[in-house]
Order: structure tokens, then sequence, then C-alpha cells
């Protein structure tokens, strides 16, 4: 292979802070507005021009749900968010479906009103450390190349990439065959009359004998749509038909989903196509291809829509997602690393910041979990996410929220939504926070304490 030598060359402290953001996703602003409410000066670096990660920039609307009676959540800063999607009117009543494009103007309220520093278009090429010490992020830009500084870091990247920079250990993918889950490219589709597509829900479901299974229409402006290559769907019988006339291929059943977005009478989010085989998030390649393919494939499935579904006459394309929907890469080896057998035992911790019965929701074709556990019966329907997992193993001032937390492969499919990440924000930004005030190690920082802080600033705990 060809190489060449970079000329060594000194690069200028730019900005520095008490912690330091990387990523500006779900996690990030959780962790930005958290740690700034603890009397913090923050930074948040973010390689796109918005916050909110695959929640905005990869269109990944709605929030699913904990699967605990009441959705507790577990974190104050969704609280924050809600009301300001529900005053804007980027949210439903139900607090899970939401308008991606006001949480991005959502989120950067959050943060500026806290006096965080966002910086946009920055992109993270190396890190410097000294003996378990993360002193700085080298960001590249338009602007040239340059130094952020600062006394404690939070990885958000979803990647796990400020931890691999640094020389962390992690794991990634299945342990048995090494691959990850199926990545996705989401759309949204506008000029939709979703009264005639509620109507045709019903009368495919009265005329396929397949009751609205995988389909729902409300008469309003709620619907909802589903169909995977396993099971009888509502408009299953609409995709085989198009499959058999060559009008879609058969990997375009294999998982399909669309969901309404609050506010947009005539719009539906899409969670499709998903691609199978080359699914590393962290390779640009693949990536690429996913964006190649992926809009090859979406224009296919709007002509589908406008052939066989009533409603899509008129329909178009309205936002296809700048950011590559990806549901699993790389874990740092945490503190505490939780395993999958502990979810399905429903295991318990004092320092939890998180609560949560999302499933095992592991996407593929053979990636199915094949874990015979028995709950514990305990007569509390959950299990809990320990703070030690959100503690790099061998730093001394490095954590890390969002699904790359310190989690096996079994155990990351069921915290990488939402509700568990923002959450997993919230206590990496207060842990953080107590860390640099108090000058001391991540190691040190006590989860029973920084869970304390989540409850007195209103996250809700059964």
């Amino acid at each position: 292979m060809k190489t060449y030598t970079i000329p060594q060359k000194e690069l200028e402290v730019r900005y520095s802070a008490d912690v330091v953001i990387c990523g500006g996703g779900t996690a990030g602003v959780s962790a930005a507005r958290a740690a700034a409410d603890q009397g913090c000066s923050v930074i948040v670096i973010e390689q796109f021009g918005s916050t909110g990660g695959t929640a905005t920039n990869g269109l990944v609307t709605p929030y699913m749900h904990s699967g605990i009676a009441g959705d507790p959540g577990c974190s104050y800063t969704r609280k924050l968010i809600a009301d300001k999607l529900r005053a804007m009117g980027g949210m439903e009543e139900d607090g899970r479906a939401f308008d991606p494009m006001i949480l991005r103007i959502a989120g950067e309220q959050l943060l500026l009103e806290a006096g965080v520093k966002i910086l946009y278009y920055h992109f993270i090429s190396d890190v410097i450390k000294e003996d378990g010490i993360v002193k700085g992020v080298v960001c590249v830009t338009k602007s040239g190349s340059y130094v952020i500084e600062g006394r404690e870091f939070i990885d958000c990247t979803g990647d796990a990439d400020i931890a691999v920079l640094a020389g962390a250990e992690y794991t990634k993918g299945n342990p048995e065959t090494g691959k990850c889950q199926p990545i996705s490219l989401r759309y949204i589709v506008s000029g939709i009359n979703k009264q005639a597509f509620g109507e045709f829900i019903h009368s495919e479901s009265e005329r396929t004998g397949v009751k609205n299974w995988g389909a729902s229409y409300d008469g309003k402006d709620h619907v909802y749509a589903a169909v995977t290559g396993k099971g009888n769907w509502t408009l299953g019988d609409a995709f085989d038909k198009a499959v058999e006339a060559g009008d879609l291929d058969i990997e375009d059943k294999l998982y399909w989903q669309l969901f309404s977005i609050p506010g947009r009478k005539d719009s539906l989010a899409f969670n499709n196509p998903e691609f199978f085989e080359d699914v590393d998030g962290t390779d640009v390649e693949h990536l690429t291809k996913a964006q190649l393919e992926g809009k090859r494939r979406i224009y296919r499935q709007l002509a589908f829509y406008k052939k066989y579904f009533k409603g899509f006459e008129n329909a178009y394309i309205s936002e296809i997602a700048p950011m590559v929907g990806v549901r699993e890469s790389r874990n740092v080896i945490g503190k505490y690393t939780m395993t999958g057998i502990e979810m399905l035992q429903r295991k318990k911790f004092a320092d939890s910041f998180s609560q949560t019965n999302y499933p095992i929701d592991i996407h593929g074709k053979e990636l199915n979990c094949k874990e015979n556990v028995a709950p514990v019966d305990d007569g509390k329907p959950w299990y809990e996410i320990p703070f030690g997992t959100l503690v790099v193993k061998d730093f001394k001032n490095l954590f890390v929220a969002g699904r790359c937390i310190g989690v096996d492969f079994l155990a990351e499919s069921s915290i990488r939504v939402q509700s568990s990440v923002r959450s997993s924000g919230d206590a990496a930004g207060i842990g953080a926070a107590l860390a640099c005030k108090r000058g001391v190690s991540s190691y040190d920082i006590d989860g029973v304490e920084v869970r304390s802080i989540m409850l007195s600033l209103g996250a809700d705990f059964k």
C-alpha cells in the first residue's frame, strides 16, 4: 500500500471548556444541558449542521416506548425537550411522535439558553492524551485544524469514535459472526391524502382478511403501517403483487414501516430501506453505498406507492436523511459492562440511570436472540442500566453516552433507543460535571449520587 508521511506541525488551542461533548445527537444534547445545569462551561462538537443526531439528521421518529407502564423515561432533559416540542407544535400528546425538523430547533434552544457553545461542521480526527487523561481533541474544519481542550470529555458519537481514537478497548458486532445490525436510510413522503390512504388500509383489511395487522388509521391524522418478511400483514398483499410484477425487489418488503409526523397533515415518515449487507457504520464505503443505493430504492418505493396505494397519487419525496441510520457498531468496555443476560434477568442496580423494558431488538437475517433466560419475578418488570457503563475503562476523565456505552451485543439492541440514550446523556453530563468540580477521576463518581441529582431535577423513575 502506498503511503505518505505528513510533516509534523503545531496546532493552536482554539477553544477550551470544563466539559467537552463530542457529538451533538440525542445523548450529546442531554449530556451538554445536564453538565451546564451543574454550573460547568460546555462545548458541543458536531459534524453536521444541527443537533439531534439520528433523531433529526437520521429522521428517526417516533420515540420508542420504554415498555414500562407510564413510560417514565428517567430523563429530565427529555421533559425539557418535550415541552419545547409541544409548544412549537412538533410533538403529539403521547410524547412519542415528533417532527424531526422542529426537534433540531428545540435542541439548539435547550443548549443555547443554558450557555452551551455549539460548534458545527467540526470533524474530530485525533485525541491528545497523557496517562489515561484526555487533554484535547483535534478538529478538522474549513477554518483549518486545531485543538479543543477540556477537563472532562463525553463521547456521544454513537460509534465510540473518541474512545477508540484514545485507545480504549471496545467490542463490535455479533460475537459469533462479527456482523453488525442492518443500517437504514429513512425518508419523508409528502403530498399524501391520509384519509384516502386510511380508507385503503381498511379496505385491504376487509379484502385480505388480515384485520389491521401492522396497519391502522384513526380517522384523523394518525396513520401507521408495517410489513416485514415474516407473517401476514394488512398491506403485505400489495407488496407481494409488486414483487411478482417486478415493481419491487424482495428486499423492499423485508422491513418496511411508516409513521405519522405531528403537524404535517400530508406527510409520513418511512423507516426503510434497510440494508442487510455492508452494514458497518464505521466504514465510510458502507455508509456511502447506503446513501447511493438507498436513494435508488426510495424512488422505486415511491413509484410503488403511487401505483398500489390510494392516497399517494400526488405524493413526492420531501426529505431523505443526510445521515444513515446505524443501529449498532462499537461499544466501549466500561468500568462496568452490562450483558444481555442481565437485561433478560431484569437485573436492578442502585446506581442505575435508566429503567426500561424495551426488548432485545436485533434486526437481520441470522442475528436473532438465541438466549432463553427466565426473568426475575420481583414485581418490577424492567431492567436497569448502571452508571459504570458510562465510564470508559482505564481513563480518568472520559465518559460515554448513547448507544456505544459499555454493554454487549445483545444488551445494545435494547438500550439503543432514544429513551435510554437520553437518560444516559443526563447521567454522563452530571457525572462529568461532578468530576470536574471536585477534581476527581471519573472512577470516583458515585452513580447513586448522580441518580439522586437526576431525580431532584425531575427525572421519572419507578
